[in-house]
């Protein structure tokens, strides 16, 4: 990046000398927005762009003058006073990778104000430079440059002209803008109207595009997309259209307020065109699409006694079928009314309408000839066929014809081989569950994901493949596997750890590969988390690519639960009772976690807790519990709050999982939760969480409305699946939905805002935190900050009532359905636990 440019030192120290080597790094970049700044010497204006390789800045009138900073070669040109008299002043600098201008900010009082006020936007800490120009025909006026602000650096030129004339400047600078310098400037005179200019000291930069009409239909005529948009600082922008990049031109307005930039390089082709900007600041989009009109592209089908005719066009066409005296007349006239179906346009494409109509043949009739004829707005196409009811049905003579159906068996058959394989292909294409979202649209629908093929990868990850010492798989899938292995020396030089290592089977594609390695580049971005299975290292020099992760031994959170079924406990209290309140006093010293809750209300009705209280939950540790293999409502009510701990960190690299559940949790020592995504190595075609829909296979249960029903995934829709698994986890890892099938009745359920009853083991409160994520409107669902605060202030509450509970030595009421002593006997009703053993068997089935 610019930013990296530099002298790099590289210092090689030995015992017997020293060597130093220097490696300057240039990076190749158009030239920057030129500024002015007042240089040293009075009266004299600088402009200054910054680019390499060196850009030339010209203007009329100019000296150069030539310096190079960091990588970067500065190129000022000097303007004297001579030349601050002209009307207009540009300074324009240009390399081969582009040019750029800017224009002294002017206010003149000679020429009659293109607006009723002119604007200027800088950032805290560039340079404010303002030029107030007056002509008149007699050199005895004033003219005053004033400002609501304090005074800055004001200078001051006069200029006789030729014919008693002369022309007054007067200009203020500052060489660093702050906030306070924000507001009106005002240029007077004693023989003008006064004119004033709006400056704007901005602390972040800002692009408003201009609402305009977003969908355009044409035909044959020329046509191009327009963007008006201003900005601050000057953007970069693409257009963007199935898939590809165009390149972005942008023009200024006379007044040079706004930007316009075209694009009219679609070929007619129908279809979503975005454009696409950034700067420093921010990033906006802007969707058009585009709906190209043809005349119909008409096909004829003779089957038995009915003829198919179908086109192909935009917009929708209408038919007319025609009796024609033979097979090589032109003159079709006679309409034919009766044995007609003409079907319901469907729409194909975003530029594509089919229309279907057919014909019945009459028998009265043994030979004929018909033509059937679609129109538009654009046009009209037809096509004609003789019929030979006595023999076949034919356009052509009868051996032409055997060769034409012979032909189109065998296009038929290729055609349904190709599609097999196109969907197979796209079926079972490799691709990461995580993906990081870049753009973000104005409507919050439009999506654009980073693509980590064009990011590098950084070589400090890189680890030697003979250090690892591989043992059994822990799961396969379509694709690769995950292995687990001894990785030696990894942490640190001489240890040994354990590790899981993630690679493609023997036979993948390059696609395969790229996909791995992008998935690679996307966690060295992501970076570490207590929460998440983090990468520790990878091989892809010399052989296989391998990612090496976390290894965690108690495997995944489903069946972690479904093993602690007979093992739980509602509280520590029943443990200690159990076991002689043997290890009570090394609880006992934690008991001040409880005291002092702060909680507050969120945005969703959520409690929120402290900082404070959440960074106990973040902290606790539960090894003696561990120790003695059993599980709490405390238990769960923790492993949620690091799930969410872990998604929070996801969330604040705007990262989507897309396959959020509790069979994607690893669990390790300490009940530590870890996020995974081991989507490589899951076998989803005998996985029964994967539904087909489509050419692909979904995890339908735990999917938002607007990812089953519009293909798009997002934070919140990640929240959505978040719940469900709060649902799985305080069922102690029931399926979701139990009892309902997943056909068309379910999908209406989901539509209608239906949600699931509550779990067995959930209290009002995380009941509510589940309906909570399970909003229709994803905007009013929670985030993944407010749902680690709710939490854990449940958590630290909960957790206050057992040791009060202990220190009363109180024991719970005895009970052969360990009932919950916080919920009533209706919610008991609601899951019980013989309900959920039979969804667990049924789960298995």
């Amino acid at each position: 990046k610019e930013t990296q440019a530099g002298k790099y030192t590289i210092s090689v120290i030995s015992k017997n000398s020293n060597y130093t080597i220097i490696v300057p790094i240039l990076i190749r970049s158009k030239p920057g927005k030129p500024y002015f700044r007042i240089s040293e010497k009075l009266g004299v204006i600088e402009c200054v762009s910054e680019s390499y390789p060196q850009p030339s800045v010209k203007w009329t009138f100019c000296k150069a003058q030539n310096g190079e900073i960091d990588g970067i070669q500065k190129v000022q040109y000097e303007l004297y006073q001579s030349e601050l008299f002209e009307t207009y002043i540009w300074c324009c600098a240009a390399n081969d990778l582009g040019r750029e201008c800017s224009s002294l900010f002017t206010i003149d009082l000679s020429q009659r104000p293109a607006a009723p006020s002119a604007e200027l936007f800088l950032k805290i800490g560039e340079p404010l430079l303002i030029r107030c120009r007056a002509a008149y025909q007699n050199y005895k006026f004033r003219i005053n440059l004033s400002s609501e602000n304090k005074e800055k650096h004001r200078f001051e030129g006069l200029e006789y002209q030729t014919d008693r004339s002369a022309i007054r400047i007067q200009y203020m600078f500052t060489s660093a803008a702050r906030k306070g310098d924000s507001g009106r400037y005002t240029c007077s005179s004693t023989a003008h109207p006064n004119q004033t200019a709006l400056v704007t000291v901005l602390e972040k930069g800002f692009i408003n595009i201009t609402d305009s009409k977003e969908d355009f239909e044409i035909g044959d005529e020329e046509f191009c997309f327009e963007v008006n948009f201003t900005a601050y600082p000057p953007v970069k922008c693409v257009w963007l259209f199935s898939q590809r990049t165009f390149p972005c031109r942008q023009s200024y307005s006379e007044d040079g307020r706004s930007i316009s930039s075209k694009f009219c390089n679609h070929h007619h082709r129908s279809g979503i065109y975005i454009f696409y900007a950034e700067n420093d600041d921010t990033v906006m989009t802007k969707k058009f699409t585009l709906y190209v009109r043809r005349k119909p592209e008409v096909t004829m089908q003779l089957l038995f006694k009915q003829i198919y005719c179908i086109a192909d066009s935009y917009p929708a066409s209408s038919w007319v079928w025609r009796n024609c005296p033979d097979l090589n007349s032109s003159n079709c006239t006679e309409e034919i009314k009766e044995g007609i179906q003409n079907f319901l346009p469907e729409r194909r494409s975003l530029g594509s309408w089919i229309s279907s109509s057919i014909l019945d043949v009459k028998e009265t009739a043994r030979t004929f000839s018909v033509e059937c004829c679609a129109s538009n707005l654009v046009g009209s196409s037809c096509r004609k066929s003789f019929i030979n009811m006595s023999g076949t049905v034919s356009s052509l003579p009868d051996n032409a014809a055997l060769y034409v159906f012979a032909g189109f068996i065998f296009l038929l058959i290729t055609f349904v081989c190709v599609l097999i394989c196109h969907k197979y292909n796209k079926q079972f294409r490799y691709e990461s569950q995580l993906q990081m979202i870049q753009v973000t649209g104005p409507l919050d629908n439009e999506y654009i994901y980073v693509d980590f093929r064009e990011y590098e990868y950084d070589l400090k990850w890189e680890f030697p493949r003979e250090n690892l010492e591989f043992g059994q798989v822990l799961g396969s899938g379509a694709f690769g596997k995950v292995v687990n292995a001894t990785a030696y020396g990894i942490s640190k030089a001489g240890d040994s750890v354990q590790v899981a290592v993630k690679m493609l089977k023997e036979k993948s594609d390059t696609s395969e590969k790229d996909a791995l390695m992008s998935e690679l580049k996307m966690m060295t971005h992501i970076g570490s988390h207590e929460n998440i299975v983090n990468l520790l290292g990878a091989c892809t020099v010399s052989g296989p690519i391998y990612l090496i992760f976390e290894y965690c031994c108690y495997g995944d959170l489903l069946n972690y639960l479904r093993s602690k079924r007979e093992k739980f406990h509602w509280t520590l209290t029943d443990i200690f009772k159990q076991h002689n309140f043997s290890f009570y006093h090394n609880i006992c010293s934690d008991q001040n976690s409880s005291q002092n809750i702060n909680m507050t209300s969120g945005p969703n009705g959520i409690a929120l807790c402290s900082k404070e209280d959440e960074m106990k939950c973040a902290s606790r540790q539960m090894d003696e519990e561990e120790d003695f293999n059993v599980l709490t409502f405390e238990d769960l009510l923790c492993f949620a709050c690091q799930v969410a701990k872990g998604m929070e960190f996801l969330e604040s690299k705007s990262c989507i999982h897309r396959d959020l559940a509790a069979r994607n949790i690893l669990v390790t020592h300490g009940k530590v939760m870890k996020i995974c995504d081991f989507g490589l190595a899951r076998d989803v075609v005998n996985d029964s969480n994967y539904i087909v829909r489509g050419n692909v296979r979904l995890p339908v249960k735990w999917m938002a409305p607007e990812s089953l029903f519009e293909g798009m995934y997002t934070l919140k829709s990640d929240v959505w699946s978040y719940g469900i698994l709060l649902w799985e986890i305080f069922s102690l890892g029931v399926n979701p939905y139990p009892g309902i099938q997943v056909d068309a009745n379910f999908y209406k359920l989901i539509k209608s805002g239906f949600k699931m009853d509550r779990p067995y083991y959930a209290t009002r409160h995380i009941y509510y935190v589940m309906q909570s994520c399970w909003a229709l409107d994803s905007r009013r669902r929670p985030t993944f900050s407010q749902l680690v605060s709710s939490l854990a202030c449940q958590l630290v509450e909960a957790e206050g009532a057992v040791y009060q509970n202990m220190e009363k030595t109180v024991s719970p009421p005895k009970s052969n359905n360990k009932t919950n002593p916080r919920t009533s006997k209706d919610e008991e009703s609601l899951l019980s636990p013989a309900l959920l053993q039979h969804e667990n068997s049924h789960a298995e089935k």
